[in-house]
């Protein structure tokens, strides 16, 4: 019988921060979220505690949250002002400096209008943090003469497991339902080869990534920045390309971004069982890294589509069976600095006719991981080429 918690939905960093350690995934709970604060209070911290580096988890929900202000329809900036602040560099610096803080609180982002504040008491430190990214993202739109249609887009989708996914995969006889948000679904006006038209491309901003060599951005100036050619950031020694848990994050975007649009059409037309519709796995798509650091981009290479479609495949599934059986083990590769987690006796997993045991499960997710590594590579994105 197959396990009634293999239902609910989960997420992609669910799965890869149990992928990566099960004692810590489970050890961690969901916390309430709270509330945004009514009032806008001034409080230096720096001038208390001397300067330092700011959380780099909130610089990335600002720069996250400015990408989307500029091209949401919805939002508090009307079409006119996103697109004068997405084409003159200037525009976009005095939007930066005088008028992100009162945006911000418009539109009830007062923690983050707080901590803006708090960057804007240091001028190197806005710069480094905050303009210097968005003139390269600025940057980055012209060049490609790309059109975003989707940002900050959630989803959810069911990844098939039945006779009818593709070519070869076993019929467990179900299905796992995955939720997650697309930073960005862009199309660009041509794609690699000069093609009009081009394909449409999952953009995936990262913040960390090569945070710790990151240069002085604040040494350059604002004419430097506009004149320099701009593959410069792709030439970079600082470069550090994404690793493997990025490449399982976008090829589940991928899968998502097909069956969304595809299979649940599919499936009214021909009112159906779910199981007897074939999952549509042929659309041409970018998979990028968006590196908001400097600009730098990497986009996805898969060496074997369908290799990599099974194993991912495999991964995902062995992973939720495993986890929502509750198996739990800390990984020695995982710097936690917790405590020996408590031994929990060994169950088992129903995998279409046969039973395993749920460490078993675990592995097998391991394996299939490291499979899923063996058919991607990196590469970066030079602009020039478009």
């Amino acid at each position: 019988m197959q396990n009634p918690f293999a239902l609910r939905p989960i997420s992609y960093t669910g799965l890869a921060s149990y992928l990566e350690c099960p004692g810590c995934a489970l050890e961690q709970k969901r916390k309430k979220r709270s509330n945004e604060p009514k009032q806008f209070t001034n409080i230096r911290q720096t001038t208390l505690f001397g300067k330092g580096e700011p959380d780099a988890r909130l610089v990335g929900t600002l720069l996250h949250t400015l990408v989307n202000i500029l091209h949401d329809p919805n939002g508090p900036l009307t079409q006119k002002q996103r697109e004068a602040l997405l084409a003159d560099p200037h525009k976009l610096t005095s939007f930066l400096h005088q008028d992100l803080l009162t945006t911000l609180q418009s539109a009830g982002k007062i923690k983050l209008a707080i901590f803006f504040d708090t960057l804007c008491f240091d001028e190197e430190t806005l710069y480094a943090n905050l303009i210097a990214p968005m003139l390269h993202y600025q940057r980055n739109l012209a060049l490609t003469g790309a059109v975003v249609f989707a940002a900050a887009e959630r989803f959810q989708f069911k990844l098939l497991s039945t006779r009818n996914t593709f070519t070869s995969h076993p019929d467990w006889g179900g299905y796992v339902t995955l939720v997650g948000e697309f930073d960005q679904i862009r199309l660009h006006h041509v794609d690699n080869k000069n093609r009009p038209g081009g394909v449409p491309a999952i953009i995936e901003f990262k913040k960390g990534l090569g945070g710790k060599k990151r240069r002085n951005a604040f040494n350059s100036t604002l004419a430097t920045l506009q004149e320099q050619e701009y593959e410069g950031a792709a030439t970079s020694l600082d470069i550090v390309q994404p690793g493997a848990l990025h490449a399982m994050q976008l090829m589940v975007y991928w899968m998502a971004f097909q069956t969304r649009w595809d299979i649940f059409d599919s499936f009214k037309e021909t009112r159906g069982l779910l199981e007897d519709v074939r999952m549509p796995l042929h659309q041409d798509l970018d998979l990028i890294i968006y590196n908001l650091n400097d600009g730098c981009q990497y986009q996805l290479v898969v060496t074997d589509l369908q290799e990599a479609l099974l194993a991912l495949t495999n991964c995902i599934f062995f992973l939720n069976w495993a986890m929502k059986s509750g198996y739990t083990w800390q990984s020695p590769e995982h710097d936690c600095k917790k405590t020996q987690l408590v031994e929990m006796p060994m169950g088992t997993v129903q995998v279409g006719h046969t039973s395993i045991t749920v460490q078993e499960c675990y592995m097998l997710a391991r394996n299939a991981f490291d499979k899923f590594k063996d058919t991607i590579r990196w590469r970066i994105f030079s602009l020039k080429g478009l």
